[in-house]
């Protein structure tokens, strides 16, 4: 097979990542409060000021992860021309709805269930984003074969 069978396939908030951040902040915790036998008192404050503004951070990042529509579609001409291959790439949300097309989208990590990517902009702009099996599992196996034939 020359290309990757087109798909489409919905990104949210993934729980999978939200479980990661919860793993993390409660590993930071745990040993904030083992460091409390060996460091002094307003040091042990300063860590847990600076857990506190991670912790706020980190929900808001999981509350503002990207939210739309992944498409591969098979017979589009790619934005980065140079490999001359068809196929492109396009990111669907509330601020792009008619779709804008990316030079490419790169396999950060790869846990068989979950992925992370990296959407590239043709304007430079890079988005992070976790999609999920458990969003389609009916195109699942559609979407990892476009992303590795991609990559």
């Amino acid at each position: 097979m020359r290309s990757a069978p087109s798909v489409t396939y919905p990104v949210g908030r993934c729980a999978f990542y939200a479980w990661l951040l919860i793993a993390s902040g409660c590993l930071c915790l745990g040993v904030l409060a083992w460091s409390l036998r060996v460091v002094p008192w307003w040091s042990a404050v300063f860590g847990l000021l600076l857990w506190l503004m991670w912790g706020a951070v980190a929900a808001v990042n999981w509350r503002d992860s990207p939210v739309g529509r992944l498409q591969w579609a098979a017979v589009a001409t790619p934005v980065d021309d140079l490999l001359k291959r068809d196929g492109a790439w396009f990111w669907h949300s509330t601020a792009y709805q008619d779709g804008v097309a990316l030079l490419r989208v790169e396999r950060v990590q790869d846990l068989q269930r979950w992925m992370l990517l990296r959407l590239h902009n043709p304007d430079g702009a890079r988005t992070w984003v976790w999609v999920a099996r458990a969003s389609d599992p009916q195109r699942w196996d559609d979407l990892r074969r476009a992303v590795v034939a991609r990559g």
